[in-house]
């Protein structure tokens, strides 16, 4: 019994130590952002990568043709993050699908449907 309650007891202090230096961290960390418990070894450690900066938003870029066969038609544009997905149409010798650049206007490719 006696080794259960110091069990418990050690467990507790262990928990109240460790919200502490929690609390600790998180307030050094709000005080200074590069604050750090164990600093980085200035030995043979590989750099951090850093974070990509925001791009800019993009300049208008005029206006693209995306030639279509004779008989096909834009079925569906969808657009997805920097890409825009436009579903060329109807199913046969005229389904594909073109991917478009939405910051550049640049086509990047098409995605062909056949045999």
């Amino acid at each position: 019994m006696h080794v259960l309650k110091g069990l418990v007891i050690g467990l507790g202090l262990l928990i109240a130590a460790g919200m502490a230096l929690f609390a600790y961290g998180l307030y050094q960390k709000i005080a200074d952002p590069e604050f750090t418990f164990f600093p980085a070894e200035t030995g043979d450690a590989p750099p951090v990568a850093a974070v990509p900066p925001v791009p800019a938003a993009p300049g208008a870029f005029g206006t693209i043709a995306v030639p279509l066969p004779e008989g096909c038609i834009l079925a569906r544009v969808i657009p997805e993050g920097d890409r825009l997905y436009l579903r060329i149409g109807p199913t046969g010798r005229c389904e594909r699908v073109v991917v478009v650049d939405v910051a550049t206007g640049a086509v990047l490719g098409t995605i062909t449907v056949g045999p």
